[in-house]
């Protein structure tokens, strides 16, 4: 695997530790029946532990930093472990309990642990419950009330479905100062299915998904999909940096914070050997590039759904 795929494997499994994980703690996320851990090093133990150590501590099979030392098979584990454990795929106090009995330290009751256990088979029943007395009170006409949504979608695999604008009337360009950008359509489907049934880690995925939906005629930054992402404007670059699907996934659409003109085929800024061509395609799509200034002009397009 080359360097730029290990860099994006690297920060995505920081960005699943560091952020993904804490977050959902801090706001109690009903995908947990509890959150015995809060802080990043203690989601970072809890799954190094259970995917490298597995019958001791991570440190006594790898040197530290983790990230730095692993393989791409290691921290694609981790990452997908992390990703259960925030889809509620994976019991966080039984891994915990299980990385704190290596390492020694006084481990939960197991009564506690099977309590826990016994609390996620009761929550599936009761969704199959709900699920099916909605289908009953649509038989009968009343209308099913609503389920309670899952906040980790939104982190790991932002929706990438967009509402066409109100007005029929033709948007002006995005590059008009003084009009906000154009909303976009939906992705297209097949595109969708190619990104989601590649062999793409879920974070490369959700970026190329989200750059999907950026129109024609518009920029946005590596920071603006970063904070849709709840993610690193560093780590959005580096996902796009091998982009398999270009031209139909538009990197070209997407400029520095400062709107300079960024990277392109793993180049950046205007004296990249690929520069010319991502002006060139920017400006056949409205955009007003200044080469001279080496930016684009006009709003930064943000409007991500």
């Amino acid at each position: 695997m080359n360097y730029d795929k290990m860099e994006a494997l690297r920060d995505e499994w920081k960005h699943m530790y560091g952020e993904t994980l804490p977050s959902l703690a801090l706001s109690k996320s009903s995908v947990q029946d509890s959150w015995p851990v809060h802080v990043d090093h203690c989601f970072g133990r809890i799954i190094l532990d259970n995917v490298i150590g597995r019958d001791s501590p991570w440190m006594n099979k790898l040197k530290s930093p983790a990230a730095k030392h692993m393989t791409s098979e290691q921290l694609e584990a981790c990452i997908a472990l992390g990703t259960a454990i925030a889809e509620g795929r994976e019991s966080l106090p039984l891994l915990d309990a299980k990385s704190l009995q290596l390492r020694g330290k006084k481990q939960k009751p197991a009564a506690v642990l099977a309590n826990s256990k016994r609390k996620r088979e009761e929550r599936s029943d009761a969704n199959d419950n709900n699920n099916n007395n909605n289908d009953n009170k649509e038989n009968t006409g009343s209308a099913p009330k609503k389920k309670r949504q899952i906040d980790i979608k939104s982190a790991l695999t932002p929706s990438t479905t967009v509402k066409a604008p109100l007005s029929t009337a033709a948007a002006p360009p995005a590059s008009d100062p003084n009009v906000p950008p154009p909303e976009s359509d939906e992705v297209d489907p097949d595109l969708h299915r190619l990104i989601t049934t590649s062999d793409l880690t879920p974070f490369r995925q959700s970026v190329l998904l989200t750059l999907c939906q950026v129109p024609s005629g518009s920029f946005t930054s590596y920071a603006a999909m970063a904070g849709h992402l709840h993610s690193s404007a560093r780590a959005v670059g580096n996902a796009l940096r091998n982009n398999p699907f270009a031209p139909r996934v538009p990197c070209h659409r997407v400029v520095a914070a400062d709107k300079k003109l960024g990277g392109f085929g793993g180049e950046w800024g205007m004296q990249g050997k690929h520069a010319g061509e991502k002006v060139r395609l920017l400006r056949e799509e409205g955009v007003v590039v200044n080469t001279g200034r080496g930016r684009v002009e006009g709003l930064t397009w943000n409007a991500f759904r």
